[in-house]
């Protein structure tokens, strides 16, 4: 059985089937804000740590 659907054998299928339609944009520019916040935390902690040795 294939989730938000009465469909219930693949034989029933005759097209594409994709559940996300729509929301990749979201998904996209999520992650895009994860990863820049990853860049700029890891870059303050290493330069603090940087500050610290010296």
């Amino acid at each position: 059985m294939l989730v938000g659907t009465n469909i219930t054998d693949w034989a029933a299928v005759d097209g594409a089937y994709y559940a996300g339609a729509g929301t990749e944009a979201i998904w996209l520019f999520l992650s895009m804000i994860l990863c820049v916040a990853a860049l700029v935390l890891g870059a303050r902690h290493e330069k603090g740590a940087y500050k610290r040795v010296k």
